[in-house]
This record gives C-alpha cells, sequence and structure tokens, in this order.
C-alpha cells in the first residue's frame, strides 16, 4: 500500500515538473528583449551553458539553486545572457528516525530569473511513539509542494577585484498537501505560506589557501515549521520570523568542493512537542565532474524534529544540468 502512494506521488511530481518545465520556456518566449537575439550576439544558443561549472551550484531542499539547505544568489543552470538552463534533482535525507525525499526542477532565464518547483515528503515510518506521533499517525507521510521564484538584482559572484557580491531577492510558495494530518499531530495552524529571502553570495578565484573559495549569507523571512513539512505559524505566534542562513565552500580542485552550512529555524511557530526546532546544520562533499551533474554527499545535523533529539543523519543530493 505504501508503495502504491509513493509511486502515485512520483508520477504526481513528475507530472508537475512537466508543466514547470512548459511554463519556463513560455515564460522565456515572452520576455521583451527575445532571447535568441541575446544569444545569438553573444555567439550561442537559447538553451546553452556558458558559465563555468560550479557557478549554478548545486540544489537546495526546496528546489532553489544554493546549497543543500541554503538558497544562494546564483540561479540555475549554466545559461548566460539570452540563454535558459535547466536542472534537475533529487535529494535524500535520512536519520534513526525519519526519512525525507525531495524531488524539483528550476530554470534559469538569463543568468537573471530563476523559476523552480518543488516536492518534498517526510516518512515518520520509524519515529517513536512519544509526543507529537501517536500509533494511529507513525507510518504517516508528510508531503508538501514549492514554487519559488528568485531574481538577480545586483553584482556578479565571479567578479574579482571587488568585494561586492551577487546579491538575488526570492519567494517561496509553499502548500503542505497534509492538513488532516497536520490537525491530528497538532502541527502548524495553516496548511500554505510564503517565505521570501535575500541573499548575497561572493567568490574568490584566489581565497582560502589559494583555493576558489563561495561563500554565501542569506536571510529568511518566514512562518514556516520545519521548512513548510509541519505547515506554518501557530496559533500564537502568527508573526514572520528572520532567519539568518549561511553557507562556505572551499573547491580542492576544480571538481571537488568540501564545505558547510548553517540554517536558523524558527522556534515555537507549531504547537506541542513540535515547536521544539533547532538550526539545521551540515558538512558536505559535493563532485562537479563536468556541467551535466553534480552529486553530493553531506552528514546533517537537524536537532529536534517533533520533540525526537539528535536527528543527524546522511545527506545525498543528485542534480543534472542541461
Amino acid at each position: 500500500m505504501r508503495e502504491s502512494i509513493r509511486k502515485e506521488r512520483v508520477q504526481r511530481a513528475a507530472r508537475k515538473v512537466g508543466a514547470a518545465i512548459m511554463g519556463t520556456v513560455c515564460t522565456a518566449a515572452l520576455l521583451g528583449t527575445p532571447l535568441s537575439a541575446q544569444a545569438a550576439a553573444k555567439g550561442g544558443g537559447v538553451f546553452g551553458q556558458s558559465r563555468p561549472a560550479g557557478t549554478g551550484g548545486i540544489t537546495t531542499i526546496s528546489g532553489a539553486a544554493g546549497g543543500g539547505i541554503v538558497p544562494w544568489a546564483l540561479i540555475a543552470g549554466y545559461g548566460g545572457a539570452g540563454q535558459v538552463g535547466f536542472t534537475a534533482s533529487y535529494t535524500n535525507a535520512s536519520t534513526a528516525n525519519f526519512d525525507a525525499n525531495a524531488y524539483g526542477v528550476a530554470a534559469g532565464i538569463d543568468n537573471r530569473v530563476e523559476v523552480s518547483i518543488a516536492q518534498q515528503n517526510l516518512d515518520v515510518g520509524n519515529t517513536p511513539v512519544t509526543g507529537t506521533f501517536t500509533p494511529a499517525t507513525v507510518g504517516a507521510t508528510l508531503t508538501q509542494d514549492i514554487v519559488g521564484v528568485k531574481v538577480r538584482v545586483l553584482g556578479d559572484a565571479l567578479a574579482q577585484g571587488t568585494w561586492v557580491p551577487q546579491v538575488a531577492v526570492g519567494a517561496q510558495y509553499h502548500h503542505n498537501e497534509s492538513g488532516a494530518l497536520m490537525n491530528a499531530l497538532h502541527l502548524g495552524t495553516k496548511t500554505s505560506g510564503t517565505s521570501y529571502y535575500v541573499a548575497l553570495t561572493k567568490v574568490w578565484l584566489k581565497g582560502l589557501l589559494g583555493h576558489v573559495t563561495v561563500v554565501d549569507f542569506t536571510l529568511d523571512a518566514t512562518r514556516a515549521n520545519y521548512n513548510g513539512l509541519f505547515g506554518f505559524q501557530g496559533a500564537n505566534n502568527p508573526s514572520y520570523h528572520y532567519e539568518p542562513e549561511l553557507s562556505a565552500g572551499v573547491f580542492l580542485d576544480p571538481h571537488v568542493v568540501v564545505g558547510g552550512e548553517y540554517r536558523s529555524m524558527p522556534r515555537a511557530m507549531a504547537r506541542g512537542t513540535a515547536s521544539a526546532a533547532d538550526a539545521w546544520k551540515d558538512v558536505f562533499v559535493a563532485y562537479v565532474p563536468n556541467k551535466s551533474v553534480s552529486l553530493t554527499v553531506a552528514y546533517a545535523m537537524l536537532g529536534h524534529i517533533a520533540g525526537v533529539p539528535n536527528s543527524n543523519g546522511l545527506y545525498t543530493s543528485v542534480t543534472a544540468s542541461f
């Protein structure tokens, strides 16, 4: 039964992926300055990869380009001026009690605008029957869909000789499909919500110990509980919270990046034991052999999840670019 439900969710995510790709292509076609004309002026095609490998980041669990848990100011794909680039990603994070996965696609237009869509699933099958979870809810899966947009407003992360970073603003609309389950678990009071962020990303070609180094700072305005998987806001706390997020990575060689991330989480927004949220952290290794694919392995430290402490485990992600 659970396997059939999983297959149905995969098929539903695939349909949404296709719709997102078609919608992005239509958006590109309607831009004021035709992308084909810009690409021709640059000597390339509309669907191109003129940017260097690694400059699209990897893919976050929410579908945006960036690190694994923090969106960056970089635009998805490798398309440059007048080009459209696409990415497709899959992510899995497993702890002793939880298993989460995410599917997503994103498109970068003119190295200026990014549109993304993702679906996240949190399987609580191994969760102890304590606190938030009961015998009737153990084994359930929480599912949410996320649609995002990001716009680069200033700077170029690769520009050298200046401290000015690449700056982007973004928004992500979350819709949790598990409203009845959320009520049973006494989680957030809303099933949908929008988060906003501003991201600053800078790359130094001769950074730490002479290696290429990337640093990002993101400020997130959100009412999401556990990134929306546990719904939004709380009965006594409907306001937005402003949460800092940090990422840093060093290229050991042109294809291997090591680094870490920190993402602050709102506290006391959901009801009951679910309110004990901790900051998310990870240390990662990413392998970028070419512009077509990147592989990431991380150790994720997610703290308390629904009253279950020390939710740490392996995080793996693959991103295809085309």
